[in-house]
């Protein structure tokens, strides 16, 4: 599916969706592309109740053949030296998102993104955050709107509890990535359930 491809996996501190996240990742890693995995700090550093930091790296590691990609010096090789042919960054938190909309560059996923979108290459995003239909809500019809973003379709969690979060559906991130690749944004965005 995406044999010979060279493929940028961003993960940013949405952390309720790396268990999501590695069964993504477990489907991605057969596709016969090369991955290549950029974390910010609080994926590296941070445990949770959904996993240990140096676990998860460790799991990561074991599923790409490589080791992760750390930091803004690491990452930045991925626009001169190893072009990607495309980058994905799921989990994309609300703070990840609004960073991106502003251009702002502080750590291994946004260099990354930086550096793809150097070479004119696509960017798919997988929103997860608790403010999606708030506060990051415009952050998120304005990265729509720029030039090579692509949004993974996105469906409330717990309307309930949290009525504003939306998380992207991780059954959906190779569909809208091979349609990226085309520069063709896959719908609907908003869907009902995770399917």
């Amino acid at each position: 599916m995406f044999k010979g491809l060279k493929i940028g996996i961003g993960v940013t501190g949405s952390f309720c969706s790396f268990k999501h996240f590695m069964e993504f990742l477990k489907e991605i890693a057969t596709s016969g592309a090369q991955l290549y995995v950029f974390l910010s700090f609080p994926t590296q550093h941070y445990d949770t109740r959904f996993y240990q930091s140096q676990q998860f790296i460790k799991d990561v590691e074991e599923l790409i053949g490589r080791q992760v990609i750390t930091n803004e010096v690491e990452a930045e090789v991925f626009g001169p030296k190893i072009p990607l042919d495309i980058m994905i960054v799921y989990p994309c938190s609300g703070n990840t998102l609004a960073k991106l909309c502003h251009g702002l560059n502080d750590n291994a996923v946004t260099m990354a993104v930086k550096s793809t979108l150097r070479n004119g290459k696509n960017i798919v995003l997988g929103i997860c955050s608790n403010d999606v239909l708030g506060a990051s809500g415009k952050n998120m019809m304005d990265i729509l709107n720029k030039k090579h973003y692509y949004l993974v379709p996105m469906y409330q969690d717990d309307i309930i509890h949290k009525p504003n979060s939306m998380l992207a559906s991780h059954h959906k991130i190779i569909e809208t990535t091979q349609l990226a690749i085309c520069n063709q944004q896959i719908q609907p965005l908003f869907i009902t359930n995770n399917l």
